[in-house]
């Protein structure tokens, strides 16, 4: 009974020293912080029912907002920053931004749909430092899971913090996204050897290997589309862009995930538009990830949108 209390004791002390960090604004997730920002400021200036496209940094680095508003003649928002903070957080940020009558497309990054309540650190990170509200929606084992995996450097991290400066250099934060959301500054030419070497040092995902229809994951997108379906609000899932490996095709496992996802969704009652493969594309296409389009491949990437989109647009006239 003693060695229980004693636990309970260490327990308890524990989450104090969590608690007395959060909302230091750590430097570390000073971008995405940023990004975010811009984004609702963007949203708040649109007066009318719009298009947002809610996912992680396949969206943000790859979709042209432009074209997308051309063809559908609505306002696009590109509320895409980074898959990092994982689905629960992604979702949670979105709905600060969706309003009755918008349409809300979801290329969410693979990963997303296996999401099984487990925090990464870049998901500690930012909701301790920059939205600890966030922390108070997901379940008790999720927020014992967030308090228990933040590690003693990043105690330190939050602790040490001061006062918050945004990002004006470098590839990521808001001095690099549009007046829509996109990403500017990633073309062919700002490529340098040193970025295609990471690209280079990259190999295939197991994302069907890990897949599970019954994930916690699903779980949040049920919420979530139940909240905008009250809203008058419309969710139209689609694939990511992901570079190609041929073990995406020649693994049975791998290969049962691409061709199946949108059954799965679709199973749910939710609309899905698009085969995955159509939006893998070469290495060439990618800039520092295997999700990062090049700023020259994001028109390929949405004119493929666009015409999938089409095909449901024209069937159900909603945004005509």
């Amino acid at each position: 009974m003693s060695f229980f209390i004693f636990c309970i004791f260490l327990y308890i002390s524990w989450l104090g020293l969590v608690y007395g960090q959060t909302g230091k604004n750590t430097k570390s997730s000073q971008w995405v912080y940023d990004v975010y920002e811009k984004k609702v400021s963007i949203s708040k200036s649109i007066k009318k029912e719009k298009i947002i496209i809610v996912a992680g940094s396949n969206t943000l680095f790859g979709v042209n907002s432009k074209i997308l508003s051309k063809a559908f003649k609505k306002p696009v928002l590109n509320f895409g920053v980074n898959a990092g903070v994982l689905l629960p957080y992604t979702l949670y940020k979105a709905k600060e931004v969706i309003n009755s009558g918008d349409i809300v497309l979801l290329p969410l990054e693979y990963p997303m749909y296996n999401y099984d309540g487990i925090p990464n650190s870049q998901m500690i990170d930012y909701i301790f430092a920059r939205d600890k509200k966030a922390f108070y929606q997901l379940s008790l084992l999720e927020q014992f899971y967030m308090s228990w995996n933040i590690t003693l450097e990043r105690l330190y991290e939050g602790y040490k913090a001061k006062k918050s400066e945004a990002i004006k250099v470098g590839l990521y934060g808001a001095h690099n996204v549009d007046e829509n959301g996109d990403q500017i500054g990633a073309s062919l030419k700002t490529k340098s050897k040193a970025i295609a070497a990471e690209l280079d040092a990259l190999v295939a995902n197991k994302y069907g290997e890990k897949f599970d229809e019954n994930s916690l994951g699903f779980e949040y997108l049920k919420g979530f589309v139940n909240w905008c379906e009250a809203k008058g609000v419309r969710c139209i899932f689609m694939p990511s862009t992901l570079m190609y490996f041929e073990t995406y095709k020649s693994e049975k496992k791998e290969r049962w995930f691409y061709e199946n996802l949108a059954d799965v969704v679709r199973s749910k009652g939710w609309e899905f538009v698009g085969e995955p493969y159509v939006y893998m594309y070469d290495k060439k296409f990618y800039f520092n990830t295997d999700f990062h389009l090049v700023a020259e491949a994001r028109e390929v990437r949405t004119k493929q949108m666009v015409k999938d989109l089409a095909v449901v647009i024209d069937s159900k006239s909603s945004l005509e």
